[in-house]
């Protein structure tokens, strides 16, 4: 995983969600390094594999940094992962990339946080996220790449014996051709959902996730890089149902833009009551004095209101982002492995 992508990205809490706002001063350098996507090269066709190695790479070797200063210091403050981890900026980009396509797959946002809060309150969500490089040019073994604190205390490991991990290990031998199946599935379809199926956790203890959904995960420009994974319940041998317990995602004080797709149904939603004011007029020949008239026009000057307020914010974060998009560090000294300066 590289040059992760957001541009206007989005995100919410439950089963729905809202786009990303600009970062606040200390998420500048990792915004800047979202927004310089619009600036990548060409070269890669959407639909393409991405390249393995660099970020990908660069991750692991951060893991096994935080796993040695772990093990100094006594490890992760809830035993799991610490903030230095699931707050790295790699992994924070590879979440926006999560949240844009959950989106796009299933018509619905996954988390409304904003960019400041994203990475804490996908940890502490109520509900598991895990997340593999299977579309990675030349890697044959899918790896996990992210799972949050629902799924490490499930699967009974820390991140840093999870992350790195080939993600068939979550599955014993009996389960893995449902495994194969699905997840191929999911590649050729886009996604799936509400799919059940038995999992194991380091210790061996079995159990079968419950209406998860499976969803390739793709970079802005369309370059396939994985596939994510999400569930809040899940069955133990006894046949006993648990629904994943989490945490309320941390307050932020960024006001979240509206996104493109928000601005166009607004605007249809002025034509729309536009023609009904047409319709009132020209078809049935009320008069404006009408009161049904005057109820119709009162409701398209509020449409165009919205939109007009919409619209406005939405052009104040584009002009943002491309200015942000104009100005260093590069995603090419990103991925080179370049400190930000």
């Amino acid at each position: 995983m590289h040059s992760l992508a957001s541009g206007s990205s989005v995100l919410r809490s439950g089963a729905s969600c809202k786009p990303f706002a600009a970062p606040t001063s200390a998420g500048e350098a990792t915004r800047r390094l979202i927004l310089t996507q619009a600036k990548k090269k060409g070269g890669e066709k959407k639909g393409a594999q991405k390249k393995g190695g660099g970020a990908l790479a660069e991750l692991m070797k951060k893991k096994e940094e935080a796993s040695q200063a772990g093990v100094a210091e006594g490890g992760p403050a809830d035993g799991f992962a610490s903030p230095e981890q699931y707050r790295d900026p790699e992994v924070v980009l590879q979440l926006m990339m999560i949240c844009q396509s959950y989106k796009k797959q299933y018509n619905e946002f996954l988390m409304e946080v904003s960019f400041d809060t994203l990475a804490e309150a996908m940890y502490i969500a109520p509900f598991a996220c895990l997340a593999h490089n299977k579309f990675e040019e030349g890697v044959e073994d899918p790896v996990f790449t992210y799972a949050n604190k629902a799924s490490l205390e499930l699967f009974e490991r820390t991140w840093d014996q999870m992350i790195g991990m080939p993600s068939r290990n979550s599955a014993e031998a009996a389960a893995q051709e449902d495994r194969t199946q699905v997840l191929e599935a999911a590649a050729t379809g886009g996604s799936v959902q509400d799919y059940s199926g038995w999992r194991i956790s380091k210790s061996g203890k079995r159990f079968r996730v419950k209406d998860l959904k499976l969803f390739n995960v793709t970079e802005l420009d369309g370059t396939l890089w994985g596939q994510a994974a999400v569930f809040n319940q899940y069955e133990l041998e006894d046949g006993t149902v648990v629904t994943v317990q989490g945490q309320a995602p941390p307050p932020s004080a960024i006001e979240i833009p509206p996104s493109q797709e928000e601005v166009d149904a607004a605007a249809a939603a002025v034509q729309e009551q536009a023609v009904a004011v047409r319709q009132l007029k020209e078809a049935q020949g009320l008069p404006n004095q009408d009161p049904q008239v005057q109820e119709a026009v009162a409701e398209l000057q509020n449409r165009k209101q919205v939109l007009s307020e919409l619209q406005a914010k939405f052009n104040a974060a584009v002009k943002e982002a491309e200015a942000a998009a104009a100005a260093p560090p590069t995603v090419d000294s990103w991925e080179d492995g370049e400190e930000l300066k």
